[in-house]
């Protein structure tokens, strides 16, 4: 199989993936009431590891390098938690490294790589993990991100005409990997991600229903009780409720010892397809829907959390 085989492949995966995430986060970035986190993540994971076999061919190209170092190992070892953050430095700097010292041991002048570029992905990899722990950040993330990305898209054409440099000049061929194509590669990264999503949303419809919410709490020694409300901060509440086609209101109150400790509105009845959105924006609130439900105005004792996300909320307790 020649070093070429399937790169430009990938790498045009790789671009429309990672396109994908960069535009749900703009959207996350203007709307923090955007619930598209989960996209994010799954797109981000799966441009990762279109990236990730990229490298593994990098290494490939040269029998992984003086070092000898395993295309396979510098892929997977990308995945392990917290190592990455070190791994991420030999996998990516050490192969400019060693296709360099490979080109000119061989007089392949256009089989080398940037070193720098391969030093400023990995230093922008650990720093977007860091973004992204907080909302605040979510305009500085998506900057890093988009920066991240731009380097990562150059280093992988860099990677594919350092491969035909070394097919014209050189070779025995390619033989690692020998048997996957990309297209399979392809499969298994979307079909994973879609499973992820899917489950995710199964989880969270699950997880935001009533029974869903009381079982989870009261496995956790809180107690619920149940209010009905006829309507929501009078004559303009009632208004937008009806607007989202909500016929029924109530309150799940929480409790630990006997003393309230948070709760949340839920809203169910005849709900119009961006019911959710409806309420989000007429009434400033956070909402979020699980079926025919809709969880709005989510809050805990604490002054500075009156209004939170859902999916916090809950996790909160």
């Amino acid at each position: 199989m020649s070093r070429t085989h399937g790169l430009t492949t990938l790498a045009i995966l790789h671009h429309v993936t990672a396109a994908l995430a960069l535009l749900a986060m703009a959207g996350k970035a203007a709307n923090p009431f955007a619930d598209n986190g989960d996209f994010i993540l799954v797109m981000g994971i799966c441009a990762f590891a279109f990236f990730s076999v990229i490298v593994r061919r990098g290494w490939a190209n040269i029998d992984g390098g003086s070092a000898n170092l395993s295309p396979a190992k510098a892929q997977w070892f990308l995945f392990i938690p917290f190592f990455n953050f070190y791994w991420v430095f030999p996998a990516l700097v050490s192969l400019a490294t060693q296709t360099n010292a490979k080109a000119a041991a061989g007089n392949v002048p256009a089989g080398g790589l940037t070193w720098g570029f391969g030093l400023v992905i990995a230093i922008l990899f650990c720093v977007t993990s860091l973004t992204d722990l907080h909302p605040s950040l979510a305009w500085l993330h998506l900057l890093i991100y988009a920066v991240y990305l731009g380097f990562t898209a150059t280093y992988i054409w860099q990677i594919r005409r350092a491969a035909a440099a070394f097919d014209t000049t050189s070779a025995p061929p390619l033989r690692e990997p020998s048997k996957m194509p990309s297209v399979g590669v392809a499969g298994i990264i979307y079909g994973s991600g879609i499973a992820v999503l899917l489950l995710i949303a199964l989880g969270k419809f699950a997880l935001l229903s009533q029974a869903g919410i009381t079982s989870r709490l009261e496995a956790k020694g809180y107690s619920v009780r149940v209010v009905e409300h006829d309507g929501f901060q009078g004559f303009v509440g009632r208004a937008v409720l009806k607007e989202a086609g909500v016929i029924e209101i109530r309150e799940l109150r929480v409790y630990s010892r006997g003393n309230k400790v948070g709760g949340v509105y839920l809203a169910t009845g005849n709900l119009v397809g961006n019911a959710e959105e409806i309420i989000a924006m007429k009434m400033s609130t956070r909402a979020a829907r699980s079926g025919n439900t809709i969880l709005f105005k989510a809050y805990t004792n604490d002054p500075d959390k009156e209004d939170i996300d859902v999916q916090s909320w809950v996790n909160s307790f």
